[in-house]
């Protein structure tokens, strides 16, 4: 590689540049001297610095984790399963929480009526080509398989270290005080629970839920994903397709069997209206968007935002919607507007790799930071370092191919 030094003196030679000469002593003739040639060497540097026509521009969103992570929330009673609500997110898209409209906060597009052939990525291009977000990703899609669907930066925290191996989650089992045949102590083990040592209690070595009183026909996997929607290793387990389905059929049935009583959600609203966040909020937001939001809240999820910034990105979600629509449903498109007549393959024709610590289940995890896509979900969360170039584990991906 020729160094800036080594291109001025050849630009220099090539061009045939005549320095001057310091002819005495003098001070001042010694500092008129160096000025000259300082002089000239910028004008040989701006002649080998490239027009800016011919430099290529690149698009970058600097996100932050906690919008990430608010954009993904938003999307806790998404109504399909496919488009998934992780689809959905890692390509720009709010949840409205209005039947399935969504909107992308950096172009102001609206959409919904989506379809199970509608490739949120595509939609969202076609829609808004000039995007910040659409331009980010495009930057970025020199990314060959496998392809990152679902992405945490959640770094790798279980709150049981001494079970993150599934052998010692299985020894947990073999005491007396584990009675049960149903589910197997393996299911439960690979599902990543361990025996507490109380009753049929068992507890994830992970997010550190327990669950007890099983039934035969339970599955322990689904179970986890169902009443521990946020574990990271219960989700990575799952899968995406299977997890956002465990997840629509939980927000059915509790939709079904959930009646809302006015004077609860009277209540409820009462109680927090008067809390700082909402004073604090009311210098930007009507007190009629913070209570809407709430009162969804409530209706879709019967509890409270999990925190403060929940709640602000929902009224934000909310005023953006107001002040884009204003009364012309015309804003608000469908997938189908933009749709062309070229279909998408939008599979994965790579073969399943073995898992390189039991060589029995698929691939599904990457190690970061470093990225090797190295092993299943189950042996990957007992391990510390990436078992390719002995990294530290950070936190892990799970790969689709």
């Amino acid at each position: 590689m020729t160094s800036l030094k080594e291109m001025t003196l050849e630009k220099s030679r090539s061009s045939k540049l005549q320095f001057p000469k310091c002819v005495d002593g003098n001070v001042n003739s010694y500092a008129r001297f160096i000025q000259k040639i300082i002089i000239m060497l910028d004008q040989t540097l701006v002649s080998l610095t490239p027009p800016a026509s011919s430099v290529k521009a690149s698009h970058v969103l600097n996100e932050s984790f906690y919008t990430r992570r608010d954009r993904m929330e938003t999307f806790t009673n998404w109504p399909h399963t496919k488009p998934s609500a992780d689809d959905m997110a890692s390509n720009g898209w709010f949840s409205c929480r209005i039947a399935d409209r969504v909107i992308c906060i950096y172009c102001d597009t609206i959409c919904h009526r989506w379809k199970s052939t509608d490739d949120p990525k595509q939609v969202h291009k076609r829609l808004s080509p000039q995007c910040t977000f659409v331009l980010s990703e495009l930057s970025e899609s020199s990314n060959t398989i496998p392809v990152v669907i679902q992405t945490s930066e959640e770094t790798f925290r279980p709150h049981h270290t001494d079970m993150c191996q599934m052998s010692y989650r299985l020894k947990s089992f073999d005491q007396p005080a584990w009675t049960q045949n149903t589910p197997t102590a393996h299911d439960l083990a690979y599902a990543g629970f361990f025996y507490s040592g109380e009753g049929n209690v068992v507890t994830c070595f992970y997010c550190n839920g327990s669950l007890k009183q099983w039934n035969s026909n339970d599955s322990p996997k689904v179970e986890h994903a169902r009443w521990f929607p946020h574990c990271l290793y219960a989700k990575h387990l799952c899968g995406d397709v299977f997890y956002n389905q465990i997840q629509l059929a939980k927000h059915q049935y509790e939709r079904k069997n959930n009646t809302i009583d006015e004077n609860e959600l009277t209540s409820f609203l009462k109680a927090r209206l008067d809390l700082p966040i909402v004073r604090r909020l009311s210098a930007k937001y009507s007190l009629k968007i913070i209570e809407r939001c709430y009162e969804v809240q409530y209706k879709l999820n019967h509890n409270d935002f999990r925190s403060d910034s929940e709640l602000e990105m929902n009224c934000f979600l909310l005023q953006k919607q107001l002040d884009i629509i204003r009364g012309d449903k015309q804003k608000l498109i469908t997938p189908s507007d933009s749709r062309k007549s070229v279909p998408v393959d939008t599979t994965c024709h790579t073969k399943p790799q073995q898992c390189r610590i039991c060589f029995e289940e698929e691939r599904q995890l990457a190690c970061l930071p470093c990225g090797h896509f190295c092993a299943c979900t189950c042996c990957g969360y007992g391990l510390q370092t990436c078992p390719v170039c002995r990294t530290t584990i950070q936190s892990f991906v799970r790969l689709y191919c």
